[in-house]
Parts: C-alpha cells; sequence; structure tokens
C-alpha cells in the first residue's frame, strides 16, 4: 500500500549522518527520508 504511486529516485543510501532515501510522491515533488545515526545531535529530536 506504502509503494504506490512513490518512485524512489535514489535507493536508500549510508552517508557520514545516516541513511537517505529519495523519493519522489503522485504530484512529482522530491522527498529526503532521513534515518539519523545515533551519534547525530539530531537524532534525539526526532525520537
Amino acid at each position: 500500500m506504502i509503494a504506490k504511486g512513490i518512485d524512489f529516485v535514489r535507493e536508500p543510501k549510508e552517508q557520514s549522518y545516516g541513511i537517505v532515501a529519495v523519493f519522489k510522491d503522485l504530484y512529482g515533488n522530491l522527498w529526503d527520508l532521513v534515518q539519523f545515526k545515533e551519534s547525530h545531535p539530531m537524532f534525539q529530536r526526532v525520537k
């Protein structure tokens, strides 16, 4: 269900601050989905 209408522009990729995936929604908007590592300062804020 969640994959319907969502196209990954770039598959999830490991970065120094976490894992990043870029995808496009039904309207053609690009979104970055970031999963921060525990060592990154933003990790505690998004929990």
